[in-house]
């Protein structure tokens, strides 16, 4: 890896890039973590230097045999990582052969996974080491020194832990089969671990009658920030600060060492599969043993806990909050997409949670009798090799076609969403009506609900189109689709209705409080007390009620009216969206919109914005890919109070009322190093048709600072307004916001602490120049760091073909958010400005919570 990585152009460097960490492209000695090197020479892979490591290849190319000797007197022998402590990590990945022709940008900067392996290891070191290695290790003690004898097989790289902070615990009568290595401060709560290790090991054994189960070793490695592959012989656990929360560390690393240890699999070409297998065995081991475990564990019983609704969310749940947090975008891929095409968002949750969410929904639909079954038969003969062989053992051992589950769940990128749209009683029946607006055709369970508790389910064959089903006689007090919330469904909250009364579909209202996690069968109204502020209004007192979530909701409200404590009046914003989501072609989410302000923009002066809007994000050509772009259309239409000596003026000067059509395009590049933001736009009114652009580019300096370069061309097509008002002009120091975007708290104000903020617009000028341009504007920016928040900036433009430039000191406490411009030297001076240097600090102030939302996206999605 570090061999990839000194190759900017790898694929592991360009991963780097994509998961947003700068760390491994800064550091300087890549050579002290560099891994062993072979070399293949008439049948004896050797490695070059320290110590004497060979392999003769015996038999088949699927077999190799490794026997080497490492000696560490000295920490001379070139290792994986030194951990805190001194304590050494080693981990080899070995070459394999390969056919040419299955080569990928992957699997040539990666070490790759041998299919059989089998490795005998001498390692010499210390008297002061223990060693954590995995299958059969013997010691014989020199002296002042120990030589380890390891030997081992089926495993696709080979790792140990020399270790001389470690002891190992004494082994118990109910754990027999397990090594516990403890942090000599941890030793009571790895005693806890080792209970737990046995619980999931008698889980394993009851519930899927699986006998043999390696001999597992655990290494407490708690302040290890190291990665350690697991390979089904020992496992580190890092203990969670909350013991309430062990059972899930636990079960994750230990599922994934025992399906690792089962199966040979190509965790890089299925990663969704191998990770995915493991994921619904640990929360299969977590319902059935800890059912009271809440989604945020210990906070679920705190008065925050039970304000915001984490009280009754089960910690199962999360899979379904992660997946459907990706598939209402349209950004969900199919499983059976291989490391190389998956995003960091389908690699690290929302692919990995669909699957494990299908394989509960195949429990569900099977029995549970049955399913364990044949996952008993799948581990014991081998069938989860690879997912073919999985899914096609679950096939032809089940008396139905579970195409559903193996080829639309798995290989396509399609969505189950099942209505529920009627309900009539008959005399002997009742039946209900359901209506398939997915493309899978799954199993539906429907439950009959009697006093708030599920009194039964049944299993109904999936269909296409919409199907009346007959379901248990019994009085029921509602009708529900997947009561338990355990298929992937893509909305839940079109599954319920009331067998009686008015407004049967309507769910259960739950008043929140600021936010949630959505539960699925409740509609949530969020609120929250509102207290801004702006230099007209002053103090604005109000409350804000919507009910978009954490998740997208197909439609989506704000309304938020305040009260102006400076003008006695209702102001406030009311909105409305509608998400669409598309899980094929150029688009993979439509959102239409209407944005509605009413606030003050000067003394006693009003404005109203109506804004219909239409965004576009388009499909990335390669998930991986770090290229985003986003198209808006839309129509924004002001209303302005003018004063009273305006009332004479004709509207198209004194730009009363008007509205502007607008097309924006947007491309981001989101590498970490190397960011770039371009922005296209073609604004048309009554008034004016005018064209521009921005080119926003970034290089992250070594001591993680920005190096920023921008440049921005704007050009008038049409401008029929006199010269004289520069309402609609382009501004050297930013634009006059005719579009009402951004949020200033002064915007008409001409001297004064208000006056003095800005947005980098325009020209983009961090010092006030009073200059508007009628014609063509040009301008190039740039922002340097030096120390911290510490910089200096640059402004150099030009406006109707006047030149104009300046320099100064920049204080970026948060970057694009948080800024304070010192001006040193400028060509122009403000029209109007007080005479002393205060008046002529800037500084940006950006509060705009979609804008923070954008930058964490970045990497992720």
């Amino acid at each position: 890896m570090p061999a990839a990585l000194a190759d900017k152009k790898s694929f592991f460097s360009r991963e780097q890039d994509e998961y947003q960490n700068p760390e491994l492209h800064f550091f300087k000695d890549k050579q002290a973590f560099e891994l062993p090197v072979f070399t293949d020479v008439t049948r004896i892979i050797r490695h070059p230097t320290y110590s004497e490591v060979f392999g003769i290849v015996e038999g088949t190319s699927d077999t190799v045999a490794f026997t080497y000797t490492i000696r560490v007197l000295s920490h001379s022998f070139p290792i994986s990582a030194v951990l805190p402590g001194g304590d050494l990590l080693f981990q080899f990945f070995y070459p394999q052969p390969i056919d040419s022709n299955i080569l990928t940008p992957l699997n040539q900067h990666l070490y790759l996974s041998l299919p059989a392996a089998h490795y005998i290891a001498t390692i010499e070191t210390d008297n002061k080491y223990n060693l954590i290695a995995p299958g059969s290790v013997e010691s014989e003690f020199l002296g002042d020194h120990i030589r380890w004898s390891v030997t081992t097989s089926q495993l696709d790289h080979f790792n140990f832990l020399l270790s001389s902070n470690l002891v190992k615990l004494p082994p118990t009568k109910s754990n027999p089969s397990t090594e516990i290595y403890a942090q000599i401060p941890n030793i009571g709560k790895m005693t806890e671990v080792a209970v737990k290790a046995d619980e999931l090991r008698n889980y394993i054994k009851e519930t899927y009658k699986i006998r043999q189960i390696p001999y597992l070793k655990i290494a407490d490695l708690t302040d290890v920030r190291n990665a350690i592959y697991p390979n089904g012989h020992w496992i580190a656990i890092k203990i969670p600060t909350n013991l309430q929360y062990l059972p899930s560390s636990l079960a994750e690393i230990w599922m994934e060492s025992f399906v690792k240890g089962r199966t040979i699999t190509n965790r890089w070409k299925y990663p969704i599969f191998y990770k995915g297998l493991s994921e619904f065995l640990k929360y299969d081991f977590l319902k059935t043993q800890y059912p009271e475990l809440k989604l945020l564990g210990p906070l679920a019983n705190t008065l925050p806990g039970r304000i915001f609704g984490l009280d009754s969310i089960p910690y199962w749940y999360q899979n379904q909050l992660i997946f459907l947090f990706t598939e209402r975008q349209g950004l969900s891929q199919p499983l059976n997409d291989d490391y190389a095409r998956s995003s960091r968002l389908h690699l690290d949750g929302s692919g990995v949670a669909k699957y494990v969410s299908a394989l509960f929904h195949l429990k569900g639909y099977l029995g549970e009798f049955k399913f364990n079954k044949l996952m008993y038969e799948a581990f014991e003969q081998g069938h989860i090799i690879t997912p073919e062989a999985f899914h096609r053992h679950l096939s032809e051992n089940h008396h139905r076609p579970l195409d559903w589950f193996t080829v639309d769940f798995y290989t396509k990128n399609t969505i189950l969403d099942y209505e529920l749209l009627q309900i009539r009683r008959c005399n002997y029946t009742q039946v209900i009506t359901v209506k398939n607006r997915g493309q899978i055709k799954a199993p539906i369970p429907i439950s009959g609900i009697k006093d708030g508790e599920i009194f039964i389910t049944q299993w109904f064959e999936g269909h296409h189109g919409t199907r009346k089903i007959p379901v248990h006689t019994e009085v029921f007090d509602r009708i529900i689709i997947d009561a338990r919330a355990e298929t992937p469904e893509i909305n839940h909250h079109n599954n319920q209705m009331r067998t009686a009364g008015i407004l049967r579909r309507l769910e259960p209202v739950k008043f929140q409080f600021y936010t949630g996690l959505e539960e699925p069968f409740k509609n949530q109204i969020y609120w929250y007390p509102m207290l801004n502020f702006n230099a007209y209004d002053r103090i604005l007192l109000g409350i804000s009620v919507y009910n978009s979530g954490l998740l997208l909701k197909k439609y989506e409200y704000q309304i938020s009216p305040q009260f102006s404590t400076g003008t006695g009046k209702l102001t406030g914003i009311a909105n409305f969206t509608a998400n669409y989501p598309i899980h094929s072609g150029f688009f993979h989410m439509i959102r239409a919109g209407v944005y509605f302000k009413y606030f003050h923009y000067d003394q006693d002066l009003a404005f109203t914005r109506w804004s219909p809007t239409v965004r576009f994000w388009w499909r990335k050509s390669n998930p991986r890919s770090m290229y985003f772009h986003i198209t808006r259309l839309r129509f924004v239409d002001v209303r302005r109070e003018l004063p009273p000596d305006y009332e004479d003026l004709p509207v198209d000067i004194s730009n009363a009322s008007y509205g502007v059509f607008s097309l924006n395009h947007t491309m981001e590049y989101t590498s970490i190093l190397k960011p770039t933001i371009v922005k296209a736009n073609f604004e048309k009114s009554s008034a004016f048709v005018k064209v521009f652009g921005e080119w926003d580019q970034r290089w992250m300096l070594p001591n993680r600072r920005w190096l920023i370069l921008r440049l921005f061309y704007g050009q008038f097509l049409k401008n029929n307004l006199p010269s004289a008002n520069a309402f609609y002009n382009f501004g050297l120091s930013g634009t006059l916001d005719y579009n009402f975007d951004y949020l200033f708290y002064g915007r008409s104000d001409s001297a004064g602490i208000w006056s003095q903020q800005m947005f980098i617009t325009d020209g983009g000028f961090r010092a006030a120049t009073g200059v508007y341009a009628s014609r063509w504007m040009g301008s190039i920016n740039v922002s340097i760091p030096f120390w911290k928040f510490l910089g200096m900036y640059a402004d150099a433009g030009w406006a109707d073909g006047r030149m104009a430039y300046g320099t100064g000191i920049r204080l970026a406490f948060i970057t694009d958010f948080v800024e304070l411009y010192l001006p040193v030297f400028t060509s122009q001076q403000r029209v109007g400005a007080n005479t002393g240097y205060l008046p002529k600090v800037r500084f940006l102030f950006n509060p705009d919570f979609n804008a923070v939302l954008q930058r964490i996206r970045r990497g992720w999605y």
